[in-house]
């Protein structure tokens, strides 16, 4: 349940984060090079969106394909609002994508990772 509800929080302030950098201006004097990172981080988290949104047993992954879709929001605006996310919002990004990776690759063995290491079922 905790889980659904980050899934869901992260969901709604991505693209109420984007649209303040929308407000905020655009940085003079960056070039394309600096972008790139945003958008590739953008690339991945749509991939992410898509494999979390296909049908499957598991009750918190259309919480997880929103949330993944409100991070491409907010990193798509970045790559032209605010491209200098900075280090720290680049290491949550990816442990995140770690996390979710996991998460599906336990889902295509059928069994979540956690019931496969303790013998028993998780708690979703």
């Amino acid at each position: 349940m905790l889980n659904r509800f980050l899934f869901l929080l992260v969901a709604v302030i991505s693209p109420a984060s984007s649209v303040a950098m929308l407000f905020s201006g655009h940085p003079a004097g960056v070039t394309f090079a600096e972008r790139v990172p945003c958008l590739v981080f953008a690339l991945v988290a749509l991939l992410l969106a898509a494999l979390h949104a296909r049908p499957t047993t598991d009750r918190s992954a259309p919480f997880e394909a929103a949330m993944w879709l409100g991070l491409t929001t907010l990193l798509g605006v970045a790559a032209f609002a605010a491209p200098h996310l900075g280090i720290w919002s680049i290491v949550a990004l990816l442990t995140l994508a770690g996390t979710s990776i996991a998460r599906l690759a336990g889902r295509a063995r059928g069994r979540p990772a956690a019931a496969r290491l303790f013998g028993r079922r998780a708690v979703a």
